[in-house]
């Protein structure tokens, strides 16, 4: 059972800046070219991983809001990363050598992952591929992936934590923060309203001045 399955978000991974001329002017506009479309997580999953999201999103708050707007989508990745290991070690989880087991890092990151699939330009309209396929194919980089890796992370830190009366307006705000969207569309239709229009010639959305509570 997924949180709030209306929630599915998507995501600019690769965004090109072409020139047009409009009137004899040379008019700049950013297109994204690939997009990462994501699914909510799990209750189970949330359950597992409450005080990681929790102390991630406390993490960012507290050095104000300049640095959670500007810095927290960038590092919210290797912010939960961090608070899994203090986790693990509060809750007395180590291994053999006694470091810090953080199982439940790993996993959730395989879950983020899973719950992901990269939008890419296709012969045929857009192609739907899981991230390592996209990456083994040269869609997207490692990077392009690390960094929409961590603006889900961001993004589920936000939504996840607010109570059910606040979950969409939570949602709505932090994914215009990351020039994101959220649509109650499943994969299959959103790609299919995506193929009524040129592959290749989305705009890109501006990121909003709000900041998620």
């Amino acid at each position: 059972m997924h949180i709030d399955e209306s929630l599915n978000a998507v995501f600019p991974v690769v965004t090109e800046r072409i020139t047009k001329k409009v009137e004899g002017k040379d008019v700049h506009e950013d297109i994204v070219t690939v997009w990462a479309y994501h699914s909510p997580i799990s209750r189970a999953v949330f359950d597992a991983n409450y005080r990681t999201l929790a102390a991630t999103k406390a993490a960012m708050s507290s050095k104000g809001p300049h640095y959670l707007m500007s810095a927290g989508p960038r590092i919210a990745a290797l912010t939960f990363r961090d608070e899994g290991v203090r986790d693990a070690e509060a809750r007395g989880k180590f291994d053999d050598e006694g470091n810090p087991k953080d199982d439940d890092v790993t996993a959730f990151f395989a879950e983020i992952k899973r719950l992901t699939t990269i939008l890419c330009p296709g012969q045929n309209g857009w192609d739907m591929l899981p991230v390592d396929a996209a990456i083994a194919g040269g869609r997207i980089d490692k990077e392009d992936w690390e960094e929409v890796e961590s603006a889900i992370v961001f993004f589920c830190c936000h939504w996840s934590m607010a109570k059910k009366s606040d979950r969409k307006r939570i949602a709505q705000a932090t994914a215009s923060l990351l020039s994101a969207s959220i649509t109650p569309s499943p994969l299959s239709e959103y790609v299919g309203s995506l193929q009524k229009l040129t592959p290749g010639a989305t705009s890109a959305k501006p990121a909003a001045s709000l900041v998620p509570s």
